[in-house]
This record gives structure tokens, sequence and C-alpha cells, in this order.
């Protein structure tokens, strides 16, 4: 992120401002830009919340620029200490959190509900330490208590070169909102995570709303590489589906993409298919539990030969192996050629779409051109999937005929 767009950051918060009812929205996202922001009026939030395509929804309650020493890390960490005491007002920010969150709790406890909880919480000081199980993202804020006092945790990320570390920001920041709310900290059962985003000279701090990423829906029985639900939604959504399309998912794996597509298309067709009996009857039971009444169909088949008509199929959207977690990248180098032959004879000329996901790079540039003239590629786009840095094909079929 360079100058400019901290700028921009910054420009638009503060026209977040100027209205009670308008609040600067970040947003997580599965390209390599990997955030979005946007300002929203507060009737508008619950389209916010409603997007298929994001992962986590985040409420930006300040952004404030510093002049940082970059090589004096006393000064610069009291420079942070300052500037949350002095400068950060999250007020506005977290009556909107509470009200979006429904934390029935104290977000603004007196000092003495501070102390009392704080007495209530060291007696289970000991049994949340050896607990077995930590949560990675807190507890659903919803689930609190009338008198539950707010627990939050400070989780601080940065880009460009400070002449301190994120954990050391964090405990600065945190101690410091403590100090001026009163909250109780808690690495692992918090209501609250506020992220603090140090992007060179500036500090944005963010609440999140998303108790759970939202790419967690549709599936509950995971393979081995199941695609996050997002991601899958943005891949239909490359495809442009039309009412009556019918789009064809030939490695689906746990069933990620055809689900997706039969609740957010529901005017299309989805078929889908696996060549392994333990995918197909994981995408079953997946299908069955989260989109039964969609028009979803299933079936077990070798994408080197798919048992469909010439020029029938209008959009094909897949994750094509890896080569990495799964199968090898000297498999890859047959089967993406064989299989973008079949999708030249199956999908409609001129009209038909392909949407292909892949790390494997090297083999998808030579199965194209052993495909020829079939296919040409429109877009290309990076995506990060799991930490690997994968590619997304947009290919439209030509008017070349199969042969």
């Amino acid at each position: 992120m360079d100058n400019a767009e901290n700028s921009s950051l910054y420009g638009l918060f503060q026209e977040s401002l100027t209205d009670d009812n308008l609040f600067m929205i970040g947003t997580s996202v599965d390209t390599e830009r990997g955030n979005i922001y946007f300002n929203v009026p507060w009737d508008q939030l619950v389209k916010v919340q409603e997007m298929r395509s994001i992962d986590n929804i985040f409420i930006v309650g300040s952004i404030l620029k510093l002049m940082f020493d970059g090589i004096n890390k006393e000064a610069d960490l009291k420079l942070c200490t300052n500037v949350v005491h002095n400068n950060v007002k999250l007020e506005k920010a977290l009556n909107a959190w509470k009200s979006i969150t429904q934390f029935p709790g104290k977000v603004y406890p007196t000092i003495n509900e501070y102390e009392e909880a704080l007495k209530h919480d060291k007696i289970f000081d000991n049994l949340k330490a050896t607990s077995s199980k930590i949560r990675k993202r807190g507890q659903n804020p919803a689930d609190a208590e009338i008198n539950d006092v707010l627990r939050y945790r400070v989780t601080c990320e940065r880009i460009g070169t400070h002449s301190f570390e994120s954990p050391e920001a964090a405990r600065i920041i945190g101690g410091e909102l403590q100090d001026k709310y009163h909250w109780l900290v808690d690495l692992s059962t918090y209501h609250l995570e506020i992220i603090c985003k140090i992007i060179k000279n500036e500090i944005v701090t963010q609440l999140r709303i998303t108790h759970e990423s939202k790419h967690h829906r549709n599936i509950m029985h995971f393979g081995p590489t199941t695609l996050r639900a997002t991601i899958c939604y943005n891949l239909l959504r490359l495809a442009h589906p039309n009412p009556g399309d019918i789009i064809i998912d030939p490695m689906c794996g746990s069933g990620s993409i055809p689900i997706e597509g039969g609740l957010a298309y529901e005017n299309s067709y989805m078929l889908c298919g696996d060549n392994h009996t333990k995918a197909v009857l994981r995408s079953k039971s997946n299908i069955n539990i989260s989109c039964p009444k969609s028009k979803v169909d299933l079936t077990q088949w070798s994408v080197s030969y798919l048992p469909l008509l010439n020029s029938s199929i209008d959009i094909v959207v897949t994750d094509m192996p890896f080569g990495k977690r799964s199968g090898k990248i000297s498999d890859n180098r047959v089967l993406y050629k064989e299989f973008l032959l079949q999708l030249g004879r199956v999908v409609k000329p001129i009209t038909g779409r392909l949407v292909l996901l892949t790390y494997d790079r090297r083999s998808f540039h030579l199965a194209l051109q052993r495909a020829g003239n079939l296919f040409r590629v429109t877009k290309m786009l990076g995506v990060n999937v799991g930490g690997l840095h994968a590619a997304v094909y947009v290919l439209k079929r030509t008017k070349i005929e199969y042969k």
C-alpha cells in the first residue's frame, strides 16, 4: 500500500466523520489486494453483511497520522501511547459494533464494575490457561450476559519499516485502551477484537464485526483442499451466469462451488462431479445439508472424458488440482491437456465461458497451447488460497469447431 492509498484511507475516514449515520467499513477479500474500504450509511450496513464475496467485516473507528522517529523504539512506542490516549475516540464505532453484534453486556463499564469483573475473572484464570480448546476468534458477542464487562484483545499488523515489532505495539495500544475504557483483556474468550493496522505513518483502528469468517458457510464435511465459499462465489461471478445457464464443476471435491452456485444463482442449473468416490460422497452430504432444494445434480465421472453432449454447456467453473497439497505437477501436465480438450468439446462455441483456478500455471499454459484456438483468455487474476499465490483464468470459447 503506497502513500497515495494511505492518504485516500485518511480522506475516506474524514468523510465518514461528517455524518453520524455514515460509517467507514473495511472488508478482507481473497484477491492479492487483501482489503477494501468504503463508506456506507447505517441503514445499508445490512447489505454489506449479506455480501457473499467478502471474508470479514470491520468498522473503522479511527485513522490517525503520526511522525515516527523510525530509529528510537521507546520514543515511537510513547508516540503510540500518547495518540491513543489523546486522539482515539471509538464511541461511534463501538455503538455500531454493539448494535450489529447484539452484544448485551457493558461496553462502557465504570471503574467499580471493571474492578469487580476483574476479581471474578481472576478466579477462572487457571481454568482458561489449562483449557485444551483455545478459541481463535473469541466467543460470539451475542452469547454474553447482560452484566458482562466487555472482554477484548488487540491485534497489530504493520506495513512498512518501524523501530518496534507488532506485538510491542499491540501491548502498548491495548494497555492504553484498557485505561481509557475499563475493559478486560482476554486473548482467547474475548468479545471484541480490535485490529490496529500501522501503515507506514498511519494507525488504522478497526473493530471486527464478523465473529467467524464468512467463508466458513455451506460446508460440513471437508476434504483435503476444500475451497472457501467466498472464493467460490467470486469464481462464479466472473462467469456472469444468466438465468437458464447450465454450469458444471467437473472437479467438485467437497461441492463448494456447486453449492455456492445453487444458492447464489438459483435460476441456473448446476451439474457437478468428481473422479473419486470419497469426494462424491462428501459432496452429496454437503449438498443435502446446505442446498437440498437448489438445482444441483451430482455424478461420478472422469474429466478425461465427460459424459456430456458436444456444445451443451454454458459455463465451467472449477478448482483444478494444484499439484502442491494434493496430486503431482507431473500428473497435471497430462491431466490439464486432456481436461481442456474435453471442455473444448462440451462448451458452447462463442458464448461458452470457463473460470478456472490453478496454482500450476506452467501446466495450464502448456494445456492451452495443446487446445489450440478453442479458447482465448479474457482475464487473469491473482488470488491467495491458503497462503498459495494461485491464478484465476477466465476463458471464452471461440467459434472454432472441435475436432
